[in-house]
């Protein structure tokens, strides 16, 4: 009889949380009207606005995820008229993701994952302006973490270039708000979250 549990007891009981999470979050997510996302988005994408507005009176360089249909709707950001520059991710089979400069004419496909992804565009290079990632979510809690689909291509991405970050900023709906995710050793945790209730900051900052 085993008095104690294993590492790998642990993280098997972690991984299994996160999924009965993820999956909660995904319901609650899949719940919402057309009308309903499409408002909140409106709202969150305001709040944004707002931060950059008084936060960066100079043109930054943005790294926002393109959306899927049930996530925070992304879609204006690459074509609405800023002085920031956007940049999208591509991902490769591996999971490795690199980012491509967007401009109101950018040409999309799909990619691997099913979403969108710009053909062509300048690289991203670190250290060369200040620069934010805009990070999709699929739950999180007030302390910074959060889930994601379990793919892992945000965590794996930021554990490399978070140094060169501002700030990692979630979007997402509050009904995906959970009131404790178990955090990980190689979780990168958000610096703010912003929802349709507006703007949240994290104690990690």
């Amino acid at each position: 009889m085993r008095g104690c549990l294993f590492i790998s007891d642990l993280l098997q009981t972690t991984n299994e949380n996160k999924q009965q999470l993820r999956q909660q979050c995904l319901s609650r997510r899949k719940a919402l009207s057309y009308r309903q996302n499409k408002n909140f988005s409106a709202s969150i994408l305001e709040t944004l606005h707002g931060y950059l507005d008084q936060q960066y009176k100079q043109a930054i360089e943005i790294l926002c995820y393109r959306s899927l249909a049930e996530e925070v709707d992304t879609s204006p950001l690459f074509t609405r008229s800023s002085k920031h520059q956007y940049y999208a991710p591509v991902t490769r089979k591996n999971g490795d993701m690199h980012w491509l400069s967007c401009h109101a004419d950018t040409k999309w496909q799909t990619g691997i994952l099913r979403v969108l992804e710009p053909v062509g565009g300048q690289c991203w290079q670190e250290g060369r302006s200040p620069a934010i990632v805009l990070c999709p979510i699929v739950g999180f809690d007030l302390q910074g973490n959060r889930i994601g689909m379990g793919k892992g291509c945000f965590d794996r991405w930021l554990a490399e270039h978070k140094q060169h970050i501002d700030r990692v900023i979630g979007l997402a709906f509050d009904c995906q708000r959970c009131p404790e995710i178990e955090h990980e050793a190689h979780d990168i945790p958000l610096d703010a979250i912003i929802t349709e209730q507006g703007w949240m900051t994290c104690p990690n900052t």
